[in-house]
């Protein structure tokens, strides 16, 4: 079995010039989830057909194998859409190969060196023109580059998130959550925040993704779409809008697209009420209505909840840790007794609730 060993930098353009021309590549993947990726890849003359496996540290497995040009241009058609284009720029530095990828259309701007090593605990000399690691950071994890474009990111890599790394969040559902919860919070390092009613929520739930949260809250309709997840399958949502109802039927378009729901839209606006009226016309579309009472805390600075929802009417517990220190999250959730519970966002659980 292959292994890759790689870690990833953003480069400092303004101290980095290319060397040569670099080999063109072109991407896509007929499988992006986190567990299995399946990578097609056109390189100048040549094409590629690679397999990874979830990412542990900077680890993975990945069996890579050479296959004609002409089937690589055939699985690209059949790959998710749009297609990644990128050059890619080969130096030598310290004894040690360094891949540069300058990335073009949606892309553009990005720049990323990665370093293959033999091990974890290897420390590369870095060239001057190397910047911030981000071998950690899920958005730039496969095909989240696809899902997720670099002109998308507001004010760039850093944006999403303190210190440049976007919050990633591990939430459950159940019952008998909150007591349990509630039995492991004292540790000495607990520190309790302010109870929140929170005004009721309208989503718009698809069949057809549950990487798009929309809802609407305070006459707003409100979008935020997973960005990615961490190698231990926390989860990542971005905010991508709030839009002032009624909602233009430019915005709305462009929400439904998001949410993979073809729906024809002969006004110029729609109020609350018409799209509520929408929705339950429509058999790929649910409306939820969804009350909160949310009782915050944070351990170690890694914040905390656990709160009582209800899904039009129907009590649910639930529990979350989120934090942009990816790796403190972990404890936490040991810690409060949550780890032998599956990770699952608002969406998801909405649609077992309701039976959608």
């Amino acid at each position: 079995m292959g292994t890759e060993i790689e870690r990833k930098y953003l480069v400092k353009t303004d101290a980095w010039q290319p060397q040569d021309a670099g080999v063109p590549f072109t991407q896509g993947y007929l499988n992006s989830q986190k567990e299995r990726v399946v990578r097609v890849r056109l390189e100048g003359p040549a094409a590629t057909l690679t397999v990874k496996g979830i990412t542990a540290g900077v680890t993975r497995a990945e069996f890579e194998y050479r296959i004609p040009v002409e089937d690589a241009a055939a699985l690209l058609q059949l790959c998710e859409q749009p297609l990644i284009d990128k050059h890619r720029h080969v130096e030598q530095h310290g004894g040690r190969t360094w891949e540069i990828d300058v990335f073009h259309g949606e892309n553009e701007g990005l720049v990323i060196a990665e370093i293959e090593l033999a091990s974890e605990r290897e420390t590369p000399e870095l060239p001057a023109w190397v910047g911030e690691e981000v071998s950690s950071d899920p958005r730039y994890y496969n095909a989240n580059p696809l899902k997720n474009p670099y002109k998308n990111w507001r004010g760039g890599p850093s944006a999403a998130g303190g210190g440049g790394v976007p919050r990633a969040e591990f939430r459950v559902f159940g019952q008998g959550i909150v007591e349990g919860v509630k039995a492991r919070l004292w540790n000495g390092k607990t520190v309790l925040s302010q109870v929140r009613r929170m005004p009721a929520e309208v989503y718009l739930l698809s069949r057809f993704t549950d990487e798009v949260n929309v809802k609407v809250r305070d006459g707003l309709l409100d979008v935020k779409v997973r960005i990615g997840t961490t190698p231990e399958g926390y989860e990542i949502f971005e905010p991508r809008g709030k839009h002032p109802l009624p909602v233009t039927r430019e915005d709305l378009a462009a929400v439904l697209s998001q949410l993979r729901v073809p729906v024809s839209l002969p006004s110029n606006t729609y109020t609350f009420d018409d799209l509520v009226a929408l929705a339950r016309q429509h058999q790929d579309l649910r409306v939820v209505r969804v009350e909160k009472m949310r009782y915050g805390f944070s351990i170690d600075g890694v914040l905390c909840e656990y709160a009582l929802v209800w899904f039009n009417g129907a009590l649910v517990e639930s529990a979350c840790v989120e934090s942009d220190n990816h790796a403190a999250i972990r404890p936490v959730v040991e810690a409060l007794g949550l780890d032998g519970h599956p990770n699952v966002n608002y969406l998801r659980a909405a649609k077992a609730v309701v039976g959608f």
